[in-house]
């Protein structure tokens, strides 16, 4: 299923019902710059965009960050059971807890700061257990206003579902970041950030600061596979963001305690014209 795109206006010239055309990502930036203005529906998206609401081309042009869910910001074991089919929960050693789900966003939030031009594709399984709009509503405000569709193709791992995704989209520069690794190939290991510790996620030494160094790269249009020595890079907020003093671990407690969190954003944004 593509984007069923109507064109109002030639509806109206023509004396016709509409003048539509049912285009994949990678043709709707074409449509858009050659005709405005369109109003495009993607329903197996759940998505609605008009020429006026959205710029020509915005997932063709824009880097893009493929974003999992489990693994990334919260514990990878996250289930849900008969009993609670829509209450999922962390679990540990094999029994639920009561771990807080997405206790990461606010850090993935201030990894994205410095890049307002990125956009976010969701490549999770929430997608499919719970919805879109479900799974979108799980992230911060800031974070969903770059959202810009999900990655939904059926294909036995992640790794294909996003590279069909981005083919259909059109996209040369994007990155994932997931923590499932199983077929991703060695030769295009350069687009994916991935933790390998499942109770630490996005917090596990030298995730961070390898996927800030990606975003750089990513953002300035360098090459990925150019990019070297991520896996030893050192890992620290101030670093990062010119923050000083101030550790992952840190941060992470921060996670726990909004008004710190709030006052670690603030910081930040403060000193935007400081990031590397």
């Amino acid at each position: 299923m593509g984007w069923v795109c109507t064109n109002p206006i030639g509806a109206r010239q023509s004396n016709s019902p509409s003048t539509t055309d049912v285009v994949t990502d990678r043709g709707l930036g074409q449509l858009l710059t050659a005709n405005s203005p369109y109003i495009c529906v993607h329903p197996g998206r759940q998505s609605f965009l008009t020429v006026s609401s959205m710029p020509t081309s915005l997932a063709v042009m824009n880097p893009v960050l493929y974003l999992d869910f489990d693994g990334i910001l919260h514990p990878a074991d996250v289930r849900v059971t008969p009993e609670e089919p829509l209450q999922p929960r962390v679990y540990l050693r094999g029994k639920p807890t009561d771990e807080p789900l997405f206790r990461y966003v606010s850090l993935l939030e201030l990894l994205l700061y410095p890049y307002p031009d990125l956009r976010i594709v969701l490549a999770t399984s929430w997608v499919r257990a719970f919805g879109y709009e479900n799974a979108l509503k799980r992230l911060s405000p800031a974070l969903q206003a770059r959202v810009i569709g999900a990655a939904t193709f059926p294909a036995p791992t992640r790794f294909g579902t996003i590279s069909v995704d981005a083919e259909e989209r059109g996209l040369n520069r994007w990155i994932a970041l997931d923590d499932d690794q199983r077929g991703w190939p060695e030769d295009r290991r350069h687009q994916l950030v991935a933790p390998t510790n499942l109770y630490l996620a996005l917090v596990e030494p030298g995730v961070t600061a390898a996927l800030a160094i990606m975003l750089e790269a990513l953002c300035a249009g360098v090459p990925l596979d150019a990019v070297t020595n991520v896996a030893r890079s050192t890992s620290t907020v101030d670093r990062l963001f010119a923050l000083p003093n101030v550790t992952e671990a840190e941060v992470l407690r921060a996670l726990e305690e909004d008004a710190r969190v709030e006052e670690i954003l603030r910081q930040a944004r403060a000193r935007r014209d400081d990031v590397i």
